[in-house]
């Protein structure tokens, strides 16, 4: 016999970047606006267009988000816009409840500094009913990955995907910007094809 290879077709990916971030943002982002979320403690700022006042992480945000379009998805002719982002504040101890991302077609969230204690899981619905626990996990068996945030971190994900902020595991409150993003003009193909 002779495995020829491994497809993980219907796949939903995570696309992760490093940002060439110079500055501590989470200290500017300290000085924002919150307010209370239902959600285990988690708070969200005021401004639903946060990325439009921080214009290097916007930047920054929009090339990655490029490169995941035009060399990953291969999707050279399109354009997109981000037409919402926020901050999320998380105290020590808090958490989120776990949700996807509806009227949206990617999603995205940055993490300006990284803690062992901070992280985002995401989860995988279409596993089989049947399960047994593997002796090691991997892309094909897991139900579920998580993702520790670190300094400058971006993490895009088709809106969809299931997630959830994991408890603050650490003594400093935890930002992270989220951001949304639709396709732009001329979108699909034949009687599918939309104008956003």
């Amino acid at each position: 016999m002779k495995h020829l290879d491994n497809i993980p077709i219907c796949s939903n990916a995570l696309f992760i970047y490093k940002l060439d971030i110079k500055e501590d943002l989470s200290l500017k982002f300290s000085k924002e606006k919150f307010k209370l979320t239902a959600a285990g403690g988690s708070l969200v700022g005021e401004d639903l267009n946060i990325l439009k006042k921080y214009k290097s992480l916007n930047k920054e945000i929009n090339k990655a988000l490029s490169e995941t379009c035009k060399k990953i998805l291969m999707l050279k002719d399109i354009n997109y816009q981000i037409f919402n982002s926020w901050l999320t504040k998380t105290k020590p101890e808090g958490l989120g409840d776990s949700h996807s991302h509806s009227n949206s077609w990617l999603s995205g969230v940055y993490y300006p500094k990284g803690d062992r204690g901070f992280s985002i899981k995401f989860f995988n619905y279409n596993m089989t009913q049947f399960y047994t626990p593997p002796t090691e996990y991997n892309v094909f068996n897991a139900k579920d990955w998580l993702i520790t945030a670190e300094d400058n971190l971006l993490v895009l994900f088709f809106s969809q995907l299931t997630h959830q902020i994991m408890p603050n595991n650490s003594y400093k409150d935890r930002f992270s910007v989220s951001f949304n993003v639709l396709p732009k003009g001329k979108f699909g193909t034949h009687d599918s094809q939309l104008i956003f």
